[in-house]
């Protein structure tokens, strides 16, 4: 089998989730070859090449798949949840085979869903303006992933930005962006905390959820023993690497502060502000997918549904 994505072995999600996962199919015997940093393709390309059996296992992010799977960028909305196992969890209730998104977006693409790498949390860094209000942030130029973010940003007021983490150093560097929306365990990936002098804390503008997936003709020729230790070890990828993204983010957060980036708390009239306004963002989301024929009401409420489960799930456990 093999696997291709576009993010380095010492991200976050090849650390703890790919290593785990290739680690587990080793133990049963499952061989598998390994194209990690964009070997194979950036990650617009890797869900076209797992659809047409070029590589078996890869991400299919809907940020940057907007056209392809709009609906699942569900998970990229504001004021959902900050605990990256909470997250993920919540994003497979709807990716299972009997889950809304699995059947609206994946099944007929031949996709099928093993594991979520979900990034909550996403903060605004900026290089020369602090943000604390909503109104802080209109007409400012921010990085943004694409999908629920372009929506999120256009109801705040800021002016969307796509491109790819990895040119977002070199944009804020040149301020050919004012700043961008990132979580913080994702700002040492990308060295942001020397060229951002500002962050918000506790904004929770959104996250970024990324399936890997399998090609289902792919999974189809392994036998039950196969697929329940493909399953196996998907369960225990996503488990990993929420667990390490968690972790990292405090660690994150230390190292911006030595760094000095002025943390901004989002609390008080403040918070108060903000939520009126994302609380505009998720249901303009809603409704522009509606207004096109799809479901987009009945997949928010899903997934705030599956957010609260697993909320109280994790607060019991």
């Amino acid at each position: 089998m093999s696997l291709a994505d576009s993010y380095s072995p010492k991200h976050p999600f090849g650390k703890y989730g790919v290593s785990v996962f290739l680690d587990e199919l080793d133990k049963g015997g499952i061989a598998t070859d390994y194209y990690p940093s964009g070997q194979m393709g950036n990650a617009e390309d890797l869900a076209s090449l797992i659809s047409t059996d070029n590589v078996d296992i890869g991400p299919a992010s809907a940020a940057y798949l907007e056209d392809k799977l709009p609906l699942s960028s569900v998970g990229d909305l504001p004021m959902m949840t900050t605990d990256a196992c909470v997250a993920s969890d919540s994003m497979m209730d709807l990716l299972d085979e009997d889950g809304i998104l699995y059947q609206e977006e994946y099944e007929d693409r031949g996709l099928r869903p093993l594991w979520v790498s979900i990034i909550p949390g996403y903060e605004v860094l900026t290089s020369s303006a602090e943000v604390e209000e909503p109104s802080d942030v209109s007409g400012l130029l921010l990085r943004s992933s694409g999908g629920a973010f372009d929506v999120t940003m256009d109801t705040i007021g800021a002016s969307a930005v796509s491109m790819s983490a990895a040119d977002t150093y070199e944009a804020m560097a040149r301020h050919t962006v004012d700043g961008t929306a990132m979580p913080f365990v994702s700002v040492p990936s990308y060295n942001l905390e020397q060229v951002a002098n500002y962050s918000t804390e506790g904004l929770n503008l959104g996250a970024v959820g990324i399936p890997y997936v399998i090609n289902e003709d792919a999974w189809d020729v392994l036998s039950s023993q196969e697929q329940q230790t493909v399953t196996d070890a998907s369960a225990k990828a996503q488990q990993s690497l929420c667990d390490g993204l968690n972790k990292e983010k405090s660690e994150a957060k230390t190292l911006m502060k030595k760094a000095g980036v002025k943390l901004t708390p989002i609390d008080g009239e403040a918070e108060e502000k903000w939520a009126h306004e994302l609380s505009r963002a998720k249901s303009d989301w809603a409704s522009s997918l509606d207004s096109a024929g799809l479901p987009g009401s009945e997949v928010l409420t899903e997934f705030e549904k599956a957010v609260t489960k697993n909320e109280r799930n994790r607060t019991n456990s």
